[in-house]
């Protein structure tokens, strides 16, 4: 189904991130805002992997390459548009949404119960850094085996879409473009180049414990 108040307010926000007037906290409120109250798949789907578009502990203005500006203008397009992303139910069913507990938090929990009881007893100590890194460890392992694969809300786009994504192929994003003719690219910002939203080893691909990563995101 198409929810056109749910897209049209999804838009506004990704325009207000895009042009400055609202900063990453404001930004992931709006569009989760948005997700929870329609049941258009295409939306919600979207509003997920907006999610990987800013940090979510560190508020900040937009960040983005020109690969990104790209794909969040087609972000733009798909929903101002009545293009639909089709449903990922195998039993063709309605999917119902539920907030549950996953593994990754209830590790986090126990890591967080444990380091409070070693500060109570020991205070800052060697105890507290071998439990904190052992901590990001296996957080970091169980993040890498279950959850990101359950977080991660659509394929890898092959060769012939990734120029279009979210769009199925290059003919419905000509057709999108067509049905919406008042759409026009914004030229990228030269200044977003510059930006940075942490230190510069977070911006690496780099396995380092996911306890340590999120310390460097509050101090970067």
């Amino acid at each position: 189904m198409i929810d056109r108040p749910a897209r049209d307010k999804t838009v506004a926000a990704i325009e207000a991130y895009m042009n400055d007037e609202i900063t990453a906290f404001a930004f992931d409120e709006a569009i989760f805002n948005v997700s929870d109250e329609t049941d258009d798949e295409s939306v919600r789907t979207l509003v997920m992997a907006l999610w990987f578009f800013y940090d979510d502990l560190k508020d900040h203005k937009i960040v983005a390459g020109e690969e990104q500006w790209d794909i969040l203008h087609r972000i733009i397009l798909f929903l101002r548009s009545d293009t639909e992303i089709a449903s990922r139910s195998d039993s063709g069913k309605e999917v119902k949404r539920i907030r549950r507990w996953s593994i990754t938090q209830l590790a986090a929990l126990g890591m967080m119960v444990l380091l409070a009881v070693i500060v109570w007893n020991f205070g800052e100590s060697w105890e507290l850094l071998i439990v904190w890194v052992a901590g990001g460890v296996l957080t970091w392992k169980i993040d890498r085996r279950i959850r990101k694969p359950l977080r991660d809300p659509l394929p890898e786009p092959d060769a012939n879409t990734a120029d279009t994504w979210p769009f199925d192929s290059p003919e419905e994003f000509r057709h999108a473009e067509q049905s919406v003719p008042d759409f026009h690219k914004r030229p990228f910002p030269p200044e977003l180049a510059k930006r940075r939203i942490r230190n510069a080893l977070l911006e690496m691909n780099i396995p380092f414990p996911r306890e340590l990563l999120v310390l460097l995101k509050f101090v970067g």
